[in-house]
């Protein structure tokens, strides 16, 4: 049987954290033209990765978050995993404005980097979309005056973790090159 259960779960120390601190963009079409992404068979971690040029951009603490639900059928024997990825960005502005209606516009593959500094992969054959998108003044001085951005994939596989890195997202991956954030 090819589902066969191989382990259980040990009680973890209590020394993870949530959030994330930054997402990395790529367009569908650049991820998918680069080459191929390979699985290690063992760890079942993201041990290579296309040629390709990811887009960092970085949230302010306690602003994104991934999460992962399982959509089953038991009537039709199905499974598949909804992944949403929300961050929000601080100030308005034309610039921001403008590259988030161009980010909004593409099909995506969306690299989450959490407050682990684990790097998941989220649309890694279907890709990504933006579903949804706020723009806010804010009412009190206290309020967001920002922008809030929410992209959604939908997998067959749960989303995998890439190995982990040296000192800096993706530079145990030599096909990747990450463009820093300039606005």
């Amino acid at each position: 049987m090819a589902c066969e259960l191989t382990a259980g779960f040990t009680l973890q120390c209590k020394d993870g954290i949530g959030g994330i601190k930054a997402i990395f963009l790529v367009q569908r079409e650049d991820y998918l033209s680069g080459g191929v992404v390979s699985i290690d068979a063992g760890t079942q971690e993201v041990d290579g990765l296309p040629t390709m040029s990811v887009y960092q951009y970085t949230l302010p603490k306690h602003t994104g978050s991934f999460t992962e639900e399982v959509a089953s059928s038991v009537e039709n024997g199905t499974i598949f995993y909804t992944q949403t990825v929300t961050a929000t960005f601080h100030k308005l502005s034309a610039a921001r404005r403008k590259q988030l209606n161009i980010v909004a516009q593409n099909r995506l593959v969306v690299f989450v980097q959490d407050n682990n500094d684990n790097i998941w992969l989220v649309g890694k054959v279907d890709g990504a979309e933006v579903t949804a998108m706020s723009t806010a003044t804010g009412t009190a001085k206290g309020d967001l005056n920002g922008y809030t951005i929410t992209f959604t994939a939908e997998e067959a596989n749960k989303a995998y973790r890439l190995e982990s890195f040296t000192n800096n997202p993706f530079d145990n991956f030599a096909t990747v090159s990450v463009i820093a954030p300039t606005i």
